[in-house]
């Protein structure tokens, strides 16, 4: 997504470059950062390893050691122009995966039906396979068969011969309900037999119910193994960052652990 209406859209159908280098990617955390702009990544420094910006390209760079991921939004021409220099020279610099469609399962962003995202997966991204891993369509947590793990179903039925490394989903609800949220996410991971990357999730409430529900939740991916990857939304100001520094919410994101 990219602005807090997107983030709105979402909530509702769901309930409702100062900085240490980071530890060797062989190893990498799993913590990351989504944001429209890098610089906005600075104030975390080495709390994240790994980010991405919706696009198959950044503004500028990131903090030392940061992974950046190349996302293809969408089929759209604003998004799909230039995607395979893009990726290429997002590969040079050092990207190990590829993301996929961003909710394609929502009108709202890529907008793709499970067989035309399968044909252009094979046409844009399948071509990447075995180069670096590659993450698919990031699915909303909207009720199936038209949504979520439905629009999943549909997808990977469509996509046959398809290399699909790891399975990219976005969790939205109630800041309190943490217990739908530990749950939800592995039975994605079971359902596939896959590595999730939690590419978009927060909860909803007051700034300390969030800040609580981040506290809770990190940990809580860190130690689930079917977790790959994770980026809570997002680093955007007035989010997690506010006029160059960390909000409440971007220090427990930070800190949490």
């Amino acid at each position: 997504m990219k602005s807090i209406i997107a983030l709105a859209a979402s909530a509702a159908l769901a309930l409702s470059a100062n900085a240490a280098p980071m530890q060797s990617r062989a190893n990498p955390g799993k913590k990351g950062s989504n944001f429209n702009f890098a610089s906005a990544v600075n104030p975390l420094g080495d709390a994240v390893s790994w980010a991405y910006n919706w696009s198959p390209e950044k503004d500028g760079p990131l903090p030392a050691g940061v992974e950046y991921v190349p996302m293809l939004f969408s089929t759209d021409p604003n998004h799909a122009t230039g995607w395979q220099q893009k990726a290429e020279a997002a590969i040079a610099a050092g990207a190990t995966h590829i993301l996929g469609f961003n909710e394609p399962d929502l009108a709202a962003q890529a907008n793709l039906s499970p067989e035309a995202a399968a044909g252009a997966w094979r046409d844009l991204i399948q071509p990447f396979a075995g180069r670096v891993k590659l993450v698919s369509p990031a699915i909303t947590n909207g009720p199936p068969p038209a949504m979520g793990t439905g629009w999943m179903d549909a997808f990977l039925a469509a996509c046959t011969g398809c290399t699909i490394d790891a399975i990219a989903m976005h969790a939205y609800d109630s800041a309190t309900n943490v217990a739908y949220f530990q749950s939800y996410i592995p039975e994605v991971a079971k359902k596939y037999g896959k590595p999730v990357w939690v590419t978009e999730f927060a909860g909803s409430g007051t700034e300390q119910q969030q800040v609580d529900f981040i506290n809770t939740m990190i940990p809580f991916l860190d130690k689930e193994p079917s977790v790959e990857r994770y980026a809570y939304f997002a680093t955007l100001e007035g989010n997690l960052v506010a006029g160059g520094g960390l909000t409440a919410t971007g220090k427990a994101y930070q800190s949490a652990k």
